[in-house]
């Protein structure tokens, strides 16, 4: 199917027996509603005229059937309207994991969390749109144009009466509730926002906040952000109080005209008396369908906002393209290759001409200002970039031409802030090799400088860490990150800032380390340090988008400036 076609609406075409099954379930429910509201009234007059007990038994069993219907069909409208939905959404969460895959860390940024927290929230919107909105007001509005020719039939003008009330209450009531709405609602979008932000920074560098005196003015946020909330809130439960009271006047007053025309049409002989009270109590029945919905679209334009933003993962550009070429790790002999690479962020250039390569056995550091290209160069390394111009290859083979995974099977690259896991120390070195042993997870640690710090818990490996607290430093979560990259097994191997933390003795410790593991491999150090203090065989240095090797003993790479 193609990318253009929104992800709600390909979830739903793929569930429509389902979303029709659910629908015709509201609308029985609906009619079944009106149906024995109107067979009530018909009855409760018809007896009142003191009629044989034998002309009224159709009308009696037609209550009853009316009223084992709606049990009925009120179960089986729960049922396929929740599985509907709920197929719907498995739809619609697996196609939204297809758009974001790709996307991460690169297209969403490094720091994506947050981003994906949001993508979540607006699954669970369109959820709520579907089930809690969308459904009833189809099934609602088509019960009530039902009625509405049920009415005409009677009595034409007491049918148009009931049109028109269902025109406000089902389109001009919603869209002035939605309109009146929309300002909340950004509001209340915003407030969320910050306030996760908030605790965020709270939770990551809240002794950092008390140290320097800065509790008071978070908790300053805090109030502010709740007061703005309230505000919002207040405003959203105002537009549902005027819409109610909106709805509830154009009932009443339809309801009675309705019961004016319906006397009026028994005066002159239009009406039968026994159908007098028909159309009245068919116009507040279907009324009452629709009218209950309007305070629940005063919310859909966050809703709604939540559907656009999901459809528009679908045009967001992928930062790689996977070819078809398939490669094994093991007939890999050599590390990337660079030549003639450019790149940009929104035109602005953070690589220009990169011509080197990586052979096995180097061990690079590469050193630059902050935000200089070094983390862009790492990523296209790993193909979580694609260059804007020239081309990265990977044993004569460009990068283009090869599936990103079978890439990764061949370059690691671990961030300058590993994610931890809320889980024991073993299973967050389990994610790199699943059948790893405790004397593997034990010597990988010793290898990223872990040991001594290892050995001074009383569990060990067992040790659970991650969440607000993790138990862990940023250095020890920087090592965390090396050991499970030592456990891949991969031949080329990335680190950004791993020796951040530590003082020069343990940053040339874990240096060492490193070399030995990577002998037979690449390895790669993005740092900030002095190249002295962490000696190897290769320097790179970005400045201004350009690659300059400061040293390069054997000669190996080949650099364009």
């Amino acid at each position: 199917m193609s990318e253009r076609v929104g992800i709600v609406r390909e979830a739903l075409g793929r569930e429509r027996r389902a979303v029709r099954a659910a629908l015709w379930a509201g609308l029985l429910v609906a009619l079944c509603t009106v149906g024995l509201a109107a067979t009530s009234a018909w009855l409760i007059v018809r007896a009142a005229q003191r009629p044989s007990v034998l002309s009224l038994t159709v009308p009696m069993g037609l209550v009853q059937l009316f009223a084992l219907a709606k049990a009925g069909g009120r179960y089986l409208e729960r049922t396929q309207t929740h599985r509907a939905a709920l197929s719907a959404m498995g739809h619609v969460r697996a196609r939204v994991a297809r758009e974001i895959e790709p996307l991460l860390p690169a297209g969403l940024g490094p720091r994506s969390a947050d981003v994906v927290d949001t993508i979540l929230g607006d699954v669970e919107r369109v959820q709520d749109l579907l089930t809690a909105v969308a459904g009833p007001l189809v099934t609602s509005v088509a019960a009530g144009l039902v009625c509405a020719v049920a009415c005409a039939a009677i009595s034409p003008l007491a049918g148009g009466v009931l049109l028109v009330a269902l025109g406000v209450d089902a389109v001009v009531l919603p869209l002035v509730a939605s309109r009146r709405g929309r300002r909340s609602g950004r509001e209340l979008d915003e407030v969320h926002s910050e306030m996760t932000t908030l605790f965020d920074q709270a939770a990551s560098s809240g002794d950092e906040f008390v140290m320097m005196g800065a509790g008071v003015r978070l908790e300053d946020r805090l109030a502010r952000l709740e007061e703005r909330g309230d505000v919002a809130q207040r405003r959203r439960r105002g537009v549902n109080g005027a819409m109610s009271g909106l709805a509830v006047l154009v009932n009443g007053v339809a309801c009675v005209v309705v019961a004016v025309v319906s006397v009026q049409g028994v005066r002159t002989g239009q009406l039968s008396a026994a159908l007098v009270a028909l159309p009245t109590l068919t116009t507040i029945a279907a009324l009452e369908l629709v009218s209950g919905l309007v305070t629940g679209v005063v919310g859909t334009s966050r809703d709604r906002a939540a559907m656009a933003r999901l459809n528009a993962l679908g045009d967001l550009p992928w930062p790689v393209h996977d070819g078809a070429a398939e490669m094994q790790a093991s007939a890999c002999d050599e590390g990337p290759t660079y030549d003639d690479v450019s790149f940009d962020y929104d035109g602005v250039s953070v690589l220009q001409d990169v011509t080197t390569a990586l052979h096995l056995g180097d061990v690079v550091v590469l050193s630059g200002p902050s935000g200089g290209g070094k983390t862009t160069l790492a990523r296209l390394a790993a193909k979580f970039l694609d260059p804007r111009r020239g081309q990265v290859a990977l044993a004569g083979v460009a990068y283009t031409s090869l599936r990103a995974r079978d890439v990764r099977e061949v370059v690691g690259l671990v961030d300058d802030a590993p994610h931890v896991f809320a889980a024991t120390i073993a299973e967050n070195l389990r994610v790199a090799r699943s059948d790893a042993s405790d004397e593997q997870l034990t010597r990988a640690c010793e290898e990223a400088g872990l040991g001594d710090f290892l050995r001074s818990l009383p569990d060990g490996l067992q040790t659970r860490v991650g969440g607000a607290a993790t138990g862990l430093s940023g250095g020890e979560q920087r090592r965390l990150g090396v050991a499970r990259e030592l456990l891949s097994g991969r031949p080329v191997a990335i680190f950004d800032e791993p020796t951040e933390g530590l003082d020069d003795e343990a940053a040339r410790a874990l240096l060492r380390s490193l070399r030995e593991h990577y002998r037979a491999g690449v390895l790669v150090i993005i740092s900030h340090r002095d190249a002295r203090i962490l000696p190897s065989a290769r320097e790179w240095r970005i400045d201004d988008g350009r690659l300059v090797e400061t040293k390069d003993p054997q000669a190996t790479g080949v650099i364009r400036l």
